[in-house]
């Protein structure tokens, strides 16, 4: 996915290091999956300024999607010709692989093929899950893999690989967060000791630090969450904390997602007394930062290993303190009494408990707002980008 027709942060991140590095001189490419958001138009004369939504994938409403099995070798057809003509039309030197879940990694075996350099930037677990949610590669490799008797013979009638790639060999992997990198490691296809690791980071433009101190805004029992609708981010927590927090306290949560999930949520504040305290919206990420601003409160209770996890960043730039779980990478940046405030995944009580010592104690306020300031002003994309620009340009190098 690519912005504006996207669900989370790794797609932003994608889209602001490519603006960034246009801007330095570069010309990029983007290709991406024919996927939209339902309301969302298409930037005007997207392929005029290099972005293409041409690739077809296993996911379709919101979830996995497995065709029938005779429609598999026309879709990983179709994304062969995309990116064969995508490769003849703008001869990249040097090709960044951001997200394969969910899409034909027999684009990534034709590339190693032709032996085109290739840098993978790794934001979420894709490394392990990719091929197992891949449509075709998963009747070929992996666990059960049917047809794996007779791949070599359906490669050959279908002109679609049905190997996939030696990463390890010919590509060079970063990561966004040790924790990412570690799970790669311990439950991946590929060797990946001693990538780097490369956080993303916030954009100071879209986020600009307020003028008001640290610790002066009147606490007004307004909580915020910014993300998709997912199980995984603990909504529920928050919504269940509801009950250990004074009546006045108003959740708003911010993203788009799950509607079964939406609905559940709205059942358990009915079932806490806290029902109409739970405001659901969406909103653009140029209208995010006022959104931080009028919250007294980012709360982040994610009970997965959250790869790394923007908008406690985005929340630090504003202004706003943090209670988060810490879980997965974004437990490399949030530092307990530092820049935020810890509780235990799945803890409504801790999370409770973490937002009336915030009520409480305006120069505790202070303190993660500064400490948020300094965390906001090391991750920027700004740095991302430049470290990342340096790592292609050296792969770049090291091709003969």
């Amino acid at each position: 996915m690519y912005p504006p027709h996207h669900y989370g942060g790794y797609e932003l991140s994608c889209q602001d290091v490519v603006e960034r590095w246009r801007r330095r001189g570069h010309d990029v490419a983007v290709l991406t999956t024919d996927m939209r958001v339902a309301g969302v138009a298409d930037p005007p004369d997207e392929p005029g300024h290099g972005v293409w939504r041409d690739l077809r994938f296993y996911y379709a409403d919101g979830d996995l999607h497995l065709p029938p099995l005779w429609r598999r070798p026309g879709l990983e057809r179709h994304n062969q010709r995309v990116l064969a003509s995508t490769l003849d039309r703008f001869r990249p030197d040097v090709v960044s692989l951001w997200h394969m879940g969910a899409m034909s990694f027999s684009l990534i075996t034709s590339l190693v093929d032709r032996r085109v350099p290739l840098v993978c930037v790794v934001c979420d677990d894709w490394l392990n899950y990719g091929p197992d949610v891949d449509g075709w590669m998963r009747l070929f490799e992996g666990g059960r893999a049917p047809l794996r008797p007779a791949a070599r013979i359906l490669e050959r009638l279908t002109a679609v690989p049905t190997r996939l790639p030696d990463l390890a060999a010919a590509a060079t992997s970063c990561f966004v967060s040790e924790s990412t990198r570690r799970r790669a490691e311990e439950h991946g296809r590929w060797p990946v000791s001693g990538a780097p690791v490369i956080p993303s980071g916030v954009a100071p433009e879209d986020f600009p630090r307020p003028d008001e101190a640290p610790g002066t805004r009147p606490w007004r029992w307004r909580l915020l969450f910014v993300g998709r609708l997912d199980e995984r981010k603990g909504i529920d927590t928050a919504v269940e904390a509801l009950a250990d927090l004074s009546a006045d306290t108003i959740l708003d949560v911010v993203g788009k997602g799950d509607d079964a999930y939406r609905q559940r949520l709205e059942a358990i504040a009915a079932n806490v007394g806290a029902a109409g305290r739970v405001r659901f919206s969406a909103a653009r990420r140029s209208e995010l930062s006022a959104r931080y601003r009028a919250a007294d409160v980012l709360v982040f209770p994610v009970r997965w290993d959250e790869p790394f996890g923007l908008t406690p960043l985005e929340a630090m730039a504003s202004g706003t303190p943090v209670v988060a779980t810490g879980t997965g990478g974004s437990g490399e940046f949030l530092v307990d009494g530092v820049n935020s405030l810890l509780f235990a995944p799945g803890k409504a009580d801790g999370l409770a408990a973490a937002v009336r010592r915030l009520a409480d104690d305006a120069h505790l306020r202070a303190a993660l707002v500064r400490g948020g300031y300094d965390t906001a002003a090391r991750l920027t994309v700004d740095r991302q980008a430049d470290d990342l620009e340096a790592l292609h340009l050296a792969v770049l190098a090291r091709t003969p």
